[in-house]
Formats: structure tokens, C-alpha cells, sequence
């Protein structure tokens, strides 16, 4: 019992000086990878949508929007760069959980940095603080929410956005709880897009950024929520999980930290598509074989639940239906006929996509989806995929991919972690801004104020910047 309180007075206690270095190392590799998601993402059709709807509507000052440079209240630009950041399937997942806590993590700690003047080594600590509870409290409660048909990153996405808020203003036990509290009532997120896609889930980070900024400010005012928001007899876990375990939640605080079970996205569609995309790539690595050559793809995935998340559409009528769905992203990544983030599933590709193109929809329906009857290799949500690959000449290429490029087990080397801001963020910005990002994030705690940081992020006064958004 208390966990809701245990979890306020670690984050009111939390020191930089007390985090291991590994931990920090991995927040800076997370804060260039999602600043790299919300300047690409700023870019897109849908983003530029809900641009013009809170410029529009709303006022402020505060906070800078990424990319545009508008200056807003605080919860607003935490809103427009979550969407930004998760705008088109590219940032970070913690697919054990599963959740994405670096688009409201690095959103909210920015957004409130920037209010509060603070310095990079409070922004720092303030994404590491979010993270952890935002992935904490999601491993609490998993399978069990996206199981039961909640998104994860929009019912435990307010409490990290609480989180790197009072971190930031400095709160004591009390006011973090309180704000703890308050996040608790913003809580939301379905995955009806997954049957019938729609476009609403562009802001599923959004809400939860813009809902723990908000949570952050009342408590400041001194309103106050209920201290058991977590574990309570009307709380979080059993409203919406059902079944949890708490002892995830603050067991090993301070000690275990599960940011370094995070992991980053080389492309830009349902996490839990990536094994099987790699696995595609490792048959052809075994065997050379055109698109053409291919009869049949079987894909074995590890539970029904997760069938029904990314097996369900098979010819896509929007661009996220495509994103979540495995049989076209397979088609997508045969004809891609190369390896890594330009090979047929980056960020860039389901943007231009021929939803329409007869000869993509054919391949996707040569794919097909099931259990594994032995699930020893998929025993964990994130836990990868198995393919056959049926060819016209007779042939059946196999191949098993437990943990997909990018996860902790088959991480990203620094190096590719550049490569990566690089692909989404050359040519928006202007010639050496995108190194100044990479360098400034690398010494992030020598930063004055995160004012100067958020500067760097919007791309200068010109017709490409509104053609690019176009």
C-alpha cells in the first residue's frame, strides 16, 4: 500500500549526483532521438493540423513550439511537440511494458524547463524521473492494459509528465503527490485505431504531455488530488488494468532502473512489427529472392492480443493503418529491397506510399499472421516474431528474431543514434544546426537554460519550412 506516496517522495529525493552514469548516457541518446522525431514530425500533414488548431485557439507564453517557433503556455507546446514527437510511429518503446515515455518524458521536461528557466542538468533529471515512472507504472499493469484495449503511453503518460514537472519546480513530497494526483484524472487512450485506424492517435502523446504540465501547475496553486491515485479501491491500476502487480511499481527504486529496457525504433510503424521486418532481412540475408519469387509469408507473433494489434488490416486506407499494419509493412520492406531505415519502412517511406498500389496489396495479401504454436520464444510482449518464407521454386526460407534492432539486447550504437537524427532532421534544418543539436544534447547538463536548448529545435523563417509542412 502506499506506492502512490512511496513513488512522490523518491521523485522529490531524486539527485542527479545519485544516477548512474549508464542511465544518463541513456537519457541523452533518448532526448536526441525524440527532439529528432518532433522536427521531422512538425513536418507532416496531420501535425500541421493540429498546429493550426491550437495557434489559432489558444495564447500564452511560455514555451517554444518545435520546428515553428511560436511561443505558447506551457501546456500547449508540451501538446503540439508530443504530437510532433509521436507524430508518425518513430520514437522510442518500451515494448516491454509496452509504452513510449520519451514523446510526454522529453515534451513535458522541456516545456516546463523552459517556463521555470531551468538548466539542463534539471532537465536531465527531470526526463529520467519521468521516464521511470512512466515505464514503472506501465510494467505494473502489463499485459494487462493494451490487452484490455487501453494505450498505455495515454493512461500512465500524465503521471510522467507530473513527474518531470515537479522535478522541475522543485516540489516537495506533498506538492509531487498532489500532482501525482491530479495526473491521475486525465488518464485516458483507447486502440480502436488498430481495427479501423483513423488519425486521432497522432495525439495520443498530446493529451498526456499537455494533461501532466497541467497536473504540475495546479499543484503548484495548491490544488490537491487523491493520494492513493495508483493503488486505490477506485485508482489506476484496477479501473484500468484489472490485473497488476504493484510490487513493479516501486520495487527496487532507486537501484533497478528500467530506462535501460527502453528502446529506439530504426522504423517508423508498430514496434511490435519490427522483429518480423528484421526477420525478413535476415531470410534474404540466407537466400536471395525477388518479391516476385515469394508464394506465401508466414508470420508467427506470440499471443492473440498481439495478432489483433497488428494483424488485423491487411489493405490499409490511411497512412496509420499502414503503420500498424504487419502484412503491408511486410509488402513495403520486400519491395524495399534493402536493409536498415531507408529500406522500405523509415520514416519518410509510409509518407509517400501508394496506399492504392495493386501490386503492394497483392504481396501484403501473401501475408499471413499467427500464434507460434511453441511460444518458448515469445513468451514476453516484446519478445520478437518467426517467418517462413514460401518460394515459387519449392524453397521455404525461415528465419527467428527474438529482439528486433534498436532494443536494449540488439541496441543502436552511438553512432547510430546519430545516423538517425541525421535521416530525419538533414535538409529541415539549416547547414550544422542538426551537429549543434547532437553536441548540445551530448553535454546537456553544461546547458544554462533550457531556453537556448528549445531555440535550436525550430528551423528558420522561410516558404520551405511551410512546403515541408504541406
Amino acid at each position: 500500500m502506499h506506492e502512490t506516496k512511496i513513488l512522490s517522495e523518491w521523485i522529490a529525493g531524486l539527485r542527479l549526483e545519485d544516477i548512474p552514469e549508464t542511465v544518463k548516457d541513456h537519457a541523452r541518446r533518448f532526448i536526441l532521438d525524440n527532439f529528432g522525431c518532433q522536427i521531422a514530425g512538425a513536418t507532416v500533414p496531420w501535425s500541421r493540423t493540429y498546429y493550426d488548431v491550437i495557434t489559432k485557439t489558444r495564447s500564452g507564453t511560455g514555451a517554444t513550439v518545435a520546428y515553428y517557433g511560436d511561443t505558447l503556455s506551457p501546456d500547449d507546446a508540451a501538446f503540439l511537440n508530443a504530437t510532433f514527437n509521436h507524430a508518425n510511429e518513430t520514437d522510442d518503446t518500451h515494448l516491454k511494458s509496452p509504452t513510449h515515455p520519451g514523446q510526454i518524458a522529453v515534451p513535458t521536461a522541456m516545456a516546463t524547463g523552459e517556463y521555470g528557466d531551468a538548466n539542463g542538468e534539471k532537465l536531465l533529471l527531470a526526463v529520467i524521473a519521468a521516464y521511470e515512472v512512466m515505464i514503472r507504472l506501465s510494467w505494473t499493469c502489463s499485459p494487462h492494459l493494451i490487452y484490455r484495449g487501453h494505450h498505455p503511453p495515454v493512461g500512465v503518460g500524465p503521471f510522467g509528465g507530473a513527474a518531470a514537472g515537479s522535478v522541475i519546480m522543485g516540489f516537495d513530497a506533498e506538492h509531487t503527490l498532489n500532482a501525482m494526483g491530479i495526473a491521475g484524472s486525465h488518464s485516458a487512450g483507447l486502440i480502436e485505431y488498430t481495427k479501423t485506424g483513423g488519425s486521432v492517435k497522432r495525439m495520443h502523446a498530446g493529451i498526456p504531455a499537455q494533461a501532466g504540465v497541467r497536473a504540475t501547475m495546479f499543484a503548484n496553486a495548491g490544488i490537491t488530488g487523491p493520494a492513493s491515485i495508483i493503488e486505490g479501491e477506485k485508482g489506476f491500476c484496477k479501473v484500468f488494468a484489472v490485473d497488476y502487480d504493484l510490487s513493479r511499481l516501486t520495487g527496487g527504486l532507486g537501484d533497478t532502473w528500467h530506462m535501460l529496457d527502453n528502446g529506439l525504433k530504426p522504423y517508423s510503424c508498430c514496434h511490435l512489427i519490427h522483429a518480423a521486418l528484421d526477420a525478413l532481412d535476415e531470410a534474404r540475408g540466407k537466400q536471395v529472392f525477388t518479391p516476385e519469387d515469394v508464394v506465401e509469408i508466414n508470420v508467427a507473433t506470440n499471443s492473440v492480443p498481439i495478432l489483433s494489434h497488428i494483424g488485423s488490416i491487411i489493405e490499409p486506407e490511411d497512412i496509420l493503418g499502414a503503420q500498424f499494419s504487419l502484412p503491408f509493412s511486410m509488402a513495403m520492406r520486400l519491395y524495399g529491397a534493402s536493409n536498415g531505415m531507408p529500406g522500405g519502412n523509415g520514416f519518410w517511406d509510409y509518407l509517400k506510399v501508394d496506399l492504392g498500389d495493386e501490386t503492394l496489396r497483392a504481396a501484403a495479401r501473401k501475408v499471413k499472421v499467427v500464434v507460434a504454436e511453441n511460444q518458448s520464444n515469445w513468451a514476453r510482449v516484446d519478445e520478437g516474431a518467426g517467418i517462413e518464407v514460401k518460394l515459387r521454386n519449392g524453397d521455404v526460407v525461415t528465419a527467428d528474431v527474438q529482439f528486433s534492432k534498436g532494443l536494449p539486447e540488439n541496441p543502436f550504437s552511438d553512432a547510430e543514434v546519430n545516423e538517425k537524427f541525421h535521416y530525419l532532421t538533414d535538409g529541415l534544418l539549416p547547414a550544422g544546426r542538426t551537429e549543434q543539436i547532437i553536441d548540445a544534447v551530448a553535454n546537456v547538463e553544461s546547458v544554462a537554460h533550457v531556453s537556448d536548448l528549445a531555440a535550436l529545435l525550430v528551423a528558420p523563417d522561410s516558404s520551405g519550412r511551410q512546403a515541408a509542412a504541406e
